[in-house]
């Protein structure tokens, strides 16, 4: 006896429009999946959120160091500085000297003992000098007796605002 397979069904072509769909699903997912290269998240971008540097001195860390002052020669040194060390350790901030000034600028000096965290402008700091306006970068020299030396650049900000009553002690006369 013979049997009798059924002849195969033609093999059906995709329409045009779902080739067309499909083809337009995998392009809206290659586009959609860029966007973020172009705009990553903003957790994932490391950044100092304050309007001052950071800097770290041996086990010195100092942050949101700024210089507040109106550009006319002494500014106020403002930040924090904390001592993450087991001995005590002495800090000196001064402006990096101008190659031609006719005199150098004075620093300041400051005294941490162990895991000591100490607000920099309400301990008087200031640098004498900086002839730098509101918006500029200064190059600080910081100095640390068990950390050795570190220059940072530190923008100047001016008295307004929160920094209002942020201001260069008089000078005698």
């Amino acid at each position: 006896m013979k049997r009798r397979f059924p002849a195969p069904a033609p093999a059906r072509r995709p329409s045009i429009r779902r080739v067309s769909a499909a083809l337009a699903g995998v392009a809206l997912a290659a586009v959609t999946a860029g966007c973020e290269v172009n705009s990553p998240l903003q957790t994932q971008v490391s950044y100092q959120p304050a309007d001052g540097v950071n800097a770290n001195v041996g086990d010195v860390a100092l942050r949101d160091l700024s210089l507040i002052g109106d550009g006319n020669g002494t500014v106020v040194v403002n930040g924090s500085a904390l001592n993450d060390g087991k001995q005590d350790v002495t800090v000196q901030i001064s402006a990096q000297a101008d190659p031609n000034a006719a005199t150098p600028p004075t620093g300041s000096e400051l005294q941490l003992k162990p895991y000591e965290q100490v607000s920099l402008a309400s301990r008087g700091l200031q640098l004498s000098q900086v002839n730098a306006k509101p918006g500029r970068l200064v190059p600080v020299k910081i100095t640390s007796n068990t950390g050795g030396t570190v220059v940072v650049k530190v923008p100047v900000l001016p008295a307004t605002d929160y920094y209002s009553t942020v201001t260069p002690a008089p000078t005698g006369s």
